[in-house]
């Protein structure tokens, strides 16, 4: 082959080679069927095992911050309702105490905090027994307690251990934790862990959970980046331009740099106190200003994609109120649903055991009990008032007819905070009117006599019943 038919050759060749290159960058290989733009979308490098990161965000991000914290304050802030059939309601009282006076729900709040910043944490419970050694509840009554809220960075295991957790993939289930090189024994550690992960990424984590940064971080980046963007646009959203005759020439002498930031300085100076400007027949000044339209509904569809991610409303975690026809109940309804499951739910087993170390440290025991937490919708005032009006007529209703007895409708008014308890203390249980056969009944003639009678007066009018009773009217 010739030289000159090789070289065509060669750029035929090239040719095509970087059209075919061009042709998949340019189109992107676009396919609705295929999953191209979900693989480049994911994060193959998880935040979750990034402690730095993860540390300085939630220090320096109110916003993560606000979506980290507010549904536990919201899960914890109307406290637990404690019922048992062992315990007096004033022992419930006790413990409810106990919990204020140890700062247990602080503790809480700050333990589950870090379970949903790095994906897991614990509560260590330091007593005057041997940290190495089981927990032994007989020993608590009266004895010191103390709670330590600590993430999921702090703890580690021993080298042992660390075998056996590279083979089940976690370590929530050692037996044994270091905090701070002290050995700790795992019945003083209440573990919890953040979002389940699946199987396949669950051995990185070693059996911890996910951060909650890591399901918003494609939403938080959108809305942190506009954020950027719009912060760079107000510095520039107002620009002035100065035309000088003969600006090149002038920045290549000597001098000429200083002499040109003089003149605009001084340009300046006379347009900021005296709103003119005075410039060379020759000069020409220009203020151009940015347009900010659209940014707005950038902004807030960015908003929405965070409250979405985090299932929590944009009235909760942006603080805008309701718009339009939509009161916002709706909301407020969805987000409690999301509190009780996501927060409620998981942090029953930390407060379960932290009311049996109440009970132990109070009386030597654990009795059987059973909590709850108070709804977390708040009625309006007049509402309840609404309510407890109807409560009250409903059962005075049934006092008036003997059917109840006045000292239990007390105790139900009171607990419905109807009425007082000192008020609730002065029903008496009044006796209950004698009922038909029995003796002391109207007409004493027994009980089928009473159901003859009525069942005639209501088959006869009312003027012949009257004429039967020989009634005078």
């Amino acid at each position: 082959m010739s030289k000159a038919k090789h070289a065509r050759a060669q750029i035929n060749n090239s040719l095509t080679d970087l059209s075919g290159i061009l042709g998949a960058a340019v189109t992107g290989g676009s396919s609705l069927s295929g999953y191209n733009t979900i693989g480049f979308s994911n994060n193959y490098s998880l935040v979750t095992l990034n402690r730095i990161i993860l540390t300085y965000f939630y220090a320096g991000n109110g916003l993560f911050q606000t979506a980290v914290q507010l549904p536990i304050q919201d899960a914890l802030a109307k406290g637990i309702k404690i019922e048992s059939g062992e315990l007096a309601p004033e022992e419930i009282d006790q413990i409810i105490d106990w919990f204020e006076s140890h700062n247990v729900f602080a503790a809480l709040e700050n333990f589950w905090t870090w379970v949903r910043v790095y994906g897991g944490g614990a509560l260590i419970i330091n007593t005057d027994q041997d940290p190495e050694a089981p927990l032994n509840y007989k020993r608590l009554k009266n004895s010191p307690i103390e709670f330590y809220d600590v993430d999921r960075w702090q703890l580690s295991v021993s080298g042992s251990e660390m075998n056996s957790i590279m083979e089940y993939d976690d370590m929530t289930n050692s037996d044994e934790f270091y905090l701070n090189g002290q050995k700790i024994d795992r019945s003083r550690v209440i573990i919890g862990q953040g979002k389940r992960a699946p199987s396949y990424i669950r051995r990185i984590l070693r059996g911890w959970g996910m951060s909650e940064l890591e399901r918003m971080i494609r939403d938080i980046q959108l809305y942190l980046k506009t954020g950027d963007v719009l912060f760079e646009i107000l510095d520039e959203s107002k620009l002035d331009i100065y035309h000088i005759e003969g600006f090149a020439q002038k920045l290549l002498t000597a001098g000429g740099t200083q002499s040109i930031a003089n003149r605009v300085k001084e340009a300046n100076k006379i347009k900021n106190y005296t709103n003119g400007l005075i410039l060379d027949k020759n000069e020409e000044f220009e203020q151009k200003q940015l347009s900010f339209g659209g940014l707005a509904d950038t902004m807030r569809e960015n908003r929405i994609g965070v409250a979405s991610a985090l299932r929590m409303p944009m009235t909760k975690l942006f603080g805008i109120s309701a718009s339009g026809f939509s009161t916002g109940e709706s909301d407020t309804d969805n987000y409690n649903e999301m509190v009780s499951s996501e927060i409620q739910a998981k942090m029953r087993p930390a407060i379960r055991q932290c009311i049996e170390l109440a009970c132990a440290n109070l009386w030597g025991y654990v009795p059987s009990f059973r909590f709850t937490f108070p709804p977390l919708k708040t009625v309006p005032a007049l509402d309840q008032e609404q309510i407890k009006a109807s409560m009250t007529t409903r059962l005075m209703a049934l006092v008036s007819a003997g059917l109840v007895p006045g000292k239990k409708v007390g105790d139900e008014l009171a607990a419905a905070d109807a009425i007082s308890a000192e008020l609730a203390a002065a029903f008496v249980d009044n006796p209950l009117p004698a009922q038909p056969g029995q003796e002391g009944a109207p007409d004493g003639g027994g009980i089928e006599v009473y159901r003859a009678e009525k069942e005639a007066k209501k088959n006869m009018s009312l003027l012949g019943w009257m004429k039967q009773k020989d009634v005078k009217g």
